[in-house]
């Protein structure tokens, strides 16, 4: 016959499997793992085009007052200037014995100035240009020895000149478009007044 421990111990081994299943279930009134929210989709990013922009066209003019905005005629008449050469000046074309080389390209003059006073004078010609033209222009303009620098896509060929016997030039040349501005005088002031009325020019055309 066991002992008392004996039958405790057959017990207690006995129950060990119950324990260990009942330890398996869930725990009654214990809630389930909760499912893991759907992952929400990313934004598709949206591509703004750059915008393309509008090629430059140089505008060729068929008056002289075209190619100064009126302010700057404004300035020219205050000093006692009149437009004397161009399409639509005092004398038109006959105003030189002989063509510029603006317009033997095909281009136009105008010529603001004074007329018993030649230095108080301000030359003005624009020329559409080719390929063929453009090279020209470019010989010629470096035949006459004058400074050169870039600006933008535009290469300036130019003198500051003196108050004596050699007037500011200003010539701005691109591949398609030659605008130049000579005045009666030169100098650091009437160079840099070329240079301001080129802008101008530019501007009023839409050479740039």
């Amino acid at each position: 016959m066991g002992t008392a421990r004996d039958v405790g111990t057959t017990l207690a081994v006995a129950l060990i499997p119950l324990a260990l299943l009942s330890g398996c279930g869930a725990t009654p009134g214990e809630p389930g793992a909760a499912p893991s929210p759907p992952a929400s989709a990313e934004p598709t990013p949206t591509t703004t085009p750059t915008p393309t922009p509008t090629p430059v066209e140089f505008r060729m003019p068929t008056a002289c007052a075209e190619l100064l905005p009126p302010e700057r005629i404004a300035d020219l008449e205050a000093v006692g200037m009149e437009l004397l050469a161009g399409p639509d000046g005092k004398y038109g074309d006959a105003y030189l014995a002989d063509p510029t080389p603006e317009q033997q390209v095909g281009g136009m003059t105008c010529i603001w100035g004074e007329e018993q006073v030649p230095e108080n004078s301000v030359t003005v010609s624009v020329a559409s240009l080719d390929a063929a033209t453009h090279d020209e222009v470019v010989a010629a303009l470096v035949a006459q020895g004058l400074n050169t620098r870039t600006e933008g896509d535009a290469v300036v060929y130019e003198r500051v000149g003196d108050e004596i016997a050699a007037p500011a030039i200003v010539n701005l040349l691109r591949e398609d478009s030659w605008i130049s501005v000579i005045e009666g005088l030169g100098g650091t002031a009437f160079h840099e007044e070329a240079v301001d009325i080129a802008a101008e020019v530019e501007t009023q055309l839409g050479a740039r």
